[in-house]
């Protein structure tokens, strides 16, 4: 009699199945969230452009340098003020006439009337002569203002005597409206006793 041996087929247990179904799960996903996911761009921003800064920190800023913009703001004063000199009326001294006592006078009187005395000496090589001819720029109060405006209105193109403190100055013509500043162009030794009587009435220096 033969005995035969019978081979039986051995089946994977239970656990080895759920280990190859789990691996086969995973790995659709992993194909499908690969396909589902957009493009990487291959270009990324600078670390430091994309961080933002630190909490309690400031970005540095540029600040205007405030010694420039002092000395654009004294180069911008400066110009307005010789425009505004260049455009004022001025009185130029002329030679008195022989019929003196017909010119209309305009009487000023320091204390009173004038705010403000300006010098302007024309550019001289050495020592400048006696007779040399100075520009004076007068500023004067409201009162004296006025007054001024409607004398050169009624006496236009004719002489006209400025007198200061009881002192003749020089004579001009009138050739515009005159108000409260404006110019004398006159002799230094004109301007330098113009200059006397007025600091003569503001009172001894301090």
């Amino acid at each position: 009699m033969t005995i035969a041996s019978k081979t039986d087929r051995v089946w994977p247990p239970r656990a080895a199945q759920r280990v190859a179904a789990l691996t086969a799960f995973t790995v659709l996903a992993a194909v499908l969230l690969a396909l589902a996911s957009p493009p990487v761009s291959a270009q990324t921003a600078s670390p430091r452009a994309a961080s933002p800064p630190a909490a309690g920190t400031h970005a540095p800023s540029h600040r205007a340098n405030r010694a420039h913009a002092a000395s654009g703001a004294s180069a911008s004063t400066a110009a307005a003020d010789t425009i505004e000199r260049a455009g004022l009326p001025r009185l130029i001294a002329i030679a008195t006439p022989e019929n003196d006592d017909e010119i209309p006078r305009f009487a000023l009187f320091a204390a009173r009337d004038i705010e403000q005395l300006g010098l302007q000496f024309p550019a001289q090589d050495g020592v400048a002569p006696s007779d040399v001819e100075v520009v004076i720029t007068m500023s004067l109060r409201d009162g004296a203002t006025a007054r001024m405006r409607e004398f050169s209105r009624q006496h236009m193109n004719e002489p006209m005597t400025l007198i200061v403190d009881g002192v003749e100055m020089l004579t001009a013509t009138i050739r515009s409206e005159l108000g409260g500043k404006f110019q004398l162009q006159m002799p230094k030794e004109k301007a330098r006793l113009l200059f006397q009587r007025v600091l003569a009435k503001a009172g001894p220096a301090t």
